[in-house]
């Protein structure tokens, strides 16, 4: 064991046996490469469940509105800002004759801005910011037209800490009964101060829950990860803190882990650096940022909610906060936080979005420091991307459907268990049978 290791280590013993519905016993795979599973989980999951489609900076004032393309033609949404102040969701179709209602140069594209109507472009038919009629081109020449009930068909929309949420289903439950109160406890985090934004998207080739997998245990970045840590492989494994270093917890249908880190840098002296080499830790202590953050956390932020840390980790660095389906809200110790959200396409495509969220830098250092960070974590993100498509290759050849987890890998364990009982409770409540 290295430095690193004894230091962090805990000697608590294995977490999996603590939570017995999910067993030990290898686990199959076949949610990842069945056409007829992914009907069934597109049904019972992404049609029933609360959706995360955005942060409340994209509706600063009333009047604000965006659009989401939800991959798979699950749905063409828009969400705005109404007149009351609250967000509402309407799919994006109009009640004439079926066109798409809110877009620009391209129906295909996704779009924001403001207004206070919405006009079809088709035949000028035009929509309050709550998604009702409010004029009829030629009202006259059409047959009892019930105009006061015609409207884009509206959706369930709640916003919570800052996060907007909508459902497809006819009767959701109240989103904060959905989210319960471990995951309610994110409202004390200072959200609202962190509006620098980086975005990315990318189009997968592999399921949506490989996508998961990855970011859901710590048992890879020796060797998915190894130009971050160390070239040579057995030097790299040696930089991982110890398995029993981190903490985990379920609270069905959503989980957290909390993850162990290095510690900052200190307060940089004069010439500390030396002469510039062609070196990465270098140009780290060059910004004072990397993967794991900005050295200078922003007093903007203030004390760090109690909240977080559940686990009293030595050297903490971050919490990953899994919102069931779909969205990772990952806090980090250093004033900043990323949310990970997979939009299935196809059994074995989807969209991944990653979006980067710090206090608006002050100077042009304290912006460097941020794109670097970016820049680490869109590598690193990336390197997971290449090894979910080889992951997928191997699955469709169906050569292996049973494979082990391991104690790191109770959070995959719990995941794959949550969605396919979620397919199954939804269609034994339809009356079913499988």
């Amino acid at each position: 064991m290295t430095e690193i290791q004894e230091r962090l280590a805990t000697g608590r013993g294995k977490w999996t046996p603590e939570f017995p519905e999910l067993g030990t016993e290898p686990v199959n795979y076949d949610d990842c490469t069945s056409p007829e599973f992914f009907q069934r989980e597109r049904e019972g999951v992404f049609r029933q469940a609360w959706l995360y489609v955005g942060r409340s900076e994209l509706l600063p004032r009333k009047g604000s509105y965006f659009t989401r393309e939800l991959p798979g033609k699950l749905a063409s949404i828009v969400i705005t800002r109404g007149l009351d102040g609250k967000p509402n969701a309407f799919h994006n179709v109009c009640a004439h004759r079926g066109n798409k209602v809110v877009w620009q140069e391209h129906p295909q594209e996704e779009s924001g801005g403001f207004c206070r109507e919405f006009h079809c472009k088709y035949h000028g038919w035009r929509y309050g910011l709550e998604g009702k009629v409010s004029h009829v081109t030629n009202e006259s020449e059409f047959f009892d037209l019930p105009k006061d009930t015609l409207r884009m068909p509206k959706l369930a929309c709640e916003e919570f800490a800052g996060f907007i949420f909508v459902s497809l289903a006819e009767n959701p439950p109240p989103l904060r009964d959905f989210l319960g109160d471990r995951i309610g406890e994110l409202e004390q985090y200072p959200f609202e101060k962190l509006t620098q934004r980086y975005g990315f998207r990318a189009h997968i080739k592999g399921n949506w829950k490989l996508a998961v997998d990855s970011v859901s245990e710590w048992y890879h970045p020796p060797y998915v990860h190894a130009r971050f840590l160390d070239k040579d492989i057995s030097k790299a494994e040696k930089l991982v803190p110890p398995i029993d270093s981190y903490h985990y917890d379920l609270f069905g249908p959503h989980m957290i882990t909390s993850v162990p880190g290095p510690p900052q840098l200190p307060p940089r002296k004069p010439g500390e650096l030396g002469p510039a080499v062609k070196d990465q830790k270098w140009v780290y202590r060059l910004f004072r940022a990397g993967l794991f953050g900005p050295d200078d956390t922003p007093p903007e932020i203030g004390p760090l909610p109690e909240f977080l840390n559940p686990g009293g980790i030595r050297s903490w660095s971050n919490d990953q906060f899994w919102l069931f389906p779909n969205l990772y809200v990952q806090i980090w110790g250093r004033g900043f936080y990323i949310t990970y959200t997979y939009w299935p396409e196809s059994v074995n495509t989807h969209m991944y979005d990653i979006d980067i969220y710090f206090v608006p830098p002050k100077n042009a250092q304290e912006r460097l420091a941020q794109e670097l960070i970016v820049d680490s974590t869109i590598e690193f993100a990336m390197q997971d991307v290449n090894t979910i498509e080889a992951t997928q290759s191997g699955l469709e050849t169906g050569a292996n459907r049973q494979f082990h987890l391991s104690d790191q890998e109770l959070l995959i364990r719990a995941f794959h268990k949550t969605n396919r009982d979620a397919v199954a409770a939804y269609e034994a409540e339809k009356g079913e049978v499988r």
